[in-house]
């Protein structure tokens, strides 16, 4: 018993003494808690958000000057200024960034022809968009404006085929797939149809221009076929 009160007592003490000096310390101050929204608003129209990013957007950039000096494709630059479309803006990664796997650069290699060159007659990367016939480029970049406005707030977890600015009469199989995932987190999907190319989700979702809806996509897509198209309903 002698010896748990010998123990006992300067636990005691050392409590107090750290009680006391608590005392004399001040009170920690909480900063003033502040609300906050997430804002998806972009105050500019898509042309010029897309250029107020060239970090993210130069390649894309190109690709529309390139299709726009082409008297045919003098209609595809304007629509990043038209109301009431739906822009999957593709980054450096989605198409000039020969480091990514998914680019259009690393994927649409062709045979280099110049004989001077290490790699002649070997399968090469693209460097630059005039390397691509213009209206290959020209039909990339109108897939991937959708006509209509698709945000969060209209779509829904039923998918749909919406109709891109690909659409022509002899290409009616040019739409996207588009909806909500039916959970507590709601990601959007795009064009992860059965036998598509996998769960394709936005870097950036529904920003709003001030001249339509924006998703902001690290890979761009190929249209599906017709079948593909029949197979999801």
């Amino acid at each position: 018993m002698k010896t748990i009160k010998k123990l006992i007592a300067p636990a005691v003490l050392i409590s107090c003494l750290a009680f006391a000096a608590c005392e004399k310390l001040p009170l920690q101050k909480n900063d003033k808690y502040v609300q906050s929204f997430y804002d998806n608003k972009v105050n500019m129209n898509v042309m010029d958000f897309m250029t107020s990013r060239p970090d993210l957007f130069s390649g894309m950039l190109a690709a529309i000057e390139y299709v726009d000096k082409d008297p045919n494709y003098k209609d595809i630059k304007p629509l990043y200024t038209a109301t009431g479309n739906t822009y999957l803006l593709l980054t450096n990664s989605a198409t000039t960034n020969i480091e990514s796997a998914n680019s259009y650069f690393t994927k649409n290699t062709f045979v280099d022809t110049d004989p001077t060159s290490p790699t002649f007659n070997l399968p090469v990367k693209g460097s630059d968009w005039t390397q691509y016939p213009v209206d290959k480029v020209a039909t990339l970049l109108k897939y991937h404006v959708l006509k209509g406005t698709y945000d969060y707030k209209s779509l829904n977890s039923i998918g749909k085929w919406v109709d891109t600015y690909g659409i022509s009469p002899t290409n009616d199989s040019a739409k996207v797939w588009i909806y909500l995932q039916a959970s507590r987190d709601g990601l959007l999907f795009i064009n992860n149809y059965v036998g598509g190319t996998g769960e394709n989700r936005p870097r950036t979702p529904d920003l709003h221009a001030t001249n339509g809806v924006v998703q902001v996509m690290d890979r761009y897509f190929t249209a599906p076929t017709r079948k593909d198209i029949l197979n999801n309903k």
